[in-house]
């Protein structure tokens, strides 16, 4: 098996790949940059999803919904495109 690029952004530490079983797709961060991806391995089609406060680490919920883990504490839900603070 050789490695390949799937998607070129640029990152200053692209990280954290996570696996979204309900999506089936892959998400990963760019913790200085503060810009979240994810990729479908079905379609070939990746993209830049945020772009905002540096995202620390990420999970996945049982519902399917992100929790973003960011600065000083906070940690916001990402769910159908929106960022809602808890």
């Amino acid at each position: 098996m050789q490695p390949t690029i799937i998607a070129d952004y640029n990152c200053v530490t692209g990280e954290g790949p996570l696996w979204h079983p309900l999506e089936k797709r892959v998400y990963w961060s760019d913790i200085p940059s503060g810009r979240m991806f994810r990729y479908d391995p079905a379609t070939g089609q990746h993209e830049q999803f945020y772009a905002g406060d540096v995202v620390g680490g990420f999970t996945i919920q049982a519902d399917g919904t992100l929790l973003l883990f960011m600065a000083r504490g906070a940690i916001k839900r990402w769910h159908n495109g929106q960022l809602t603070t808890l």
